[in-house]
């Protein structure tokens, strides 16, 4: 008798799949940059960029129990499209001047470029992955995470072996674009056409609330700029803290990322009827995601320990004591990131956007101070930043925790 599994336990599986090959495609470019200024540049502009991606949450969260209920009416799908894009052509553009304006920096201008047209690429992808779920075109969803992987590790290497050395830091930003290209032409061009050709209803309009927007924009922004804030202030310890810390933190993040099931979540709270109902959700996700991430920690700790020696002499890592450091704080962060990635959901479907901004704000405002405490005055450094983004989303979630579960009970 044939295994049958839910899409949800599909998608986690295709997840761990793609992210280990997003694994290689990290573990190669350290190998090929070791820890140097061209993967600092790269990191720090895709923390920059990451404003433009911004627009696929925010119209997500905001909008996606309207795409549910219009998920079959093209005209709604090409005008909801187009504001999607004007919005991240906008924001993609002020990112590229602004980076023009106060860089001087060659490598982060460009990265900055690509991955800006990337971002924008991203976010209609992301758009049609989300009206694919609801129309539960499942097979395209899983697809699609498979093929970006796929082509993205192929690109990277071919390009690498075709530019000179001096050019090299290219390769990391360019792969991502034109793999995002390639994917979008063979799994959504066609449906993309179409609306374009046939939605052109007139008397289809769309229900935006620019004041709802702009509050839920303000939040992601605020959210983004702690990634940002980290790495501005990593930027004044010295060469390569910000690869050790992306490095450091990417093997353990890298289960968040191989269990992300944000908007297969965010779909189904849409489809309760009650906050009991959206509870109980959240609590068979995380019993559903349990047993992955302890499988997925006992792996990383043995791996850490076990080929200490290996990973140091093979990627160059000249402080392997700070490295194992930063996974194992990291560890710790993780599971606070996922519970978080599940909680502000749950302002969004129960309409407390007031309640959410006040509440990352505040967060947002500790982790700048304990950034400078931490880091500069009792002189953690590296420590210092991570220890203040592990109390800033621990925070998150507590509060979270109490007004949802316990005030509202």
């Amino acid at each position: 008798m044939a295994l049958k599994l839910d899409f949800l336990t599909k998608e986690i599986y295709i997840k761990l799949i793609t992210k280990g090959l997003g694994v290689f495609r990290t573990l190669y470019l350290l190998l090929f940059f070791s820890i140097s200024t061209a993967l600092d540049n790269f990191y720090f502009a895709k923390s920059i960029v990451g404003v433009v991606i911004l627009v696929n949450i925010l119209f997500e969260i905001t909008y996606s129990q309207q795409l549910n209920e219009s998920k079959d009416n093209l005209t709604f799908i090409k005008k909801f499209n187009i504001i999607l894009n004007k919005a991240s052509f906008i924001l993609g553009f002020i990112l590229v001047i602004i980076s023009l304006l106060i860089s001087n920096n060659l490598e982060i201008i460009i990265h900055v470029l690509m991955l800006s047209l990337w971002g924008i690429l991203n976010i209609n992808s992301n758009y049609f992955l989300l009206l694919f779920r609801y129309k539960e075109l499942n097979k395209r969803v899983l697809s699609y995470y498979l093929l970006i992987a796929i082509f993205d590790i192929l690109l990277l290497l071919l390009i690498l072996n075709f530019l000179e050395s001096e050019n090299s830091f290219f390769s990391i930003s360019v792969s991502l674009l034109i793999s995002e290209f390639l994917v979008f032409m063979l799994l959504f061009s066609k449906f993309f056409l179409s609306s374009y050709k046939n939605g052109n209803d007139n008397s289809v309009k769309l229900n935006l609330k620019k004041t709802t927007l702009y509050k839920v924009f303000l939040i992601l922004v605020v959210i983004s700029l702690i990634d940002i804030s980290d790495k501005f202030f990593l930027s004044f310890l010295g060469k390569g803290q910000i690869t050790y810390y992306t490095y450091g933190l990417y093997a353990p993040l890298m289960i968040r990322q191989s269990l992300d099931i944000r908007s297969n979540f965010f779909v189904q709270i849409n489809q309760a009827e009650s906050l009991n109902h959206i509870k109980l959700i959240f609590y068979k996700t995380l019993k559903r995601l349990a047993p992955f991430f302890f499988l997925g920690v006992i792996i990383l700790i043995s791996v850490t320990e076990l080929f200490e020696e290996v990973i140091k002499n093979t990627f160059h890592i000249e402080n392997i004591i700070v490295f194992k450091n930063i996974v194992y704080l990291g560890i710790l962060i993780t599971p606070l990131y996922m519970l978080w990635d599940l909680f502000y959901r749950f302002y969004y479907r129960e309409k407390k956007i007031h309640t959410l901004i006040k509440i990352v704000f505040v967060g947002f405002i500790i982790n700048i101070v304990l950034n400078y405490f931490l880091g500069f005055s009792l002189s953690w450094g590296i420590y210092g930043i991570l220890v203040s983004t592990l109390i800033v989303f621990l925070f998150y979630n507590l509060l979270s925790f109490r007004y949802f579960f316990i005030k509202n009970k």
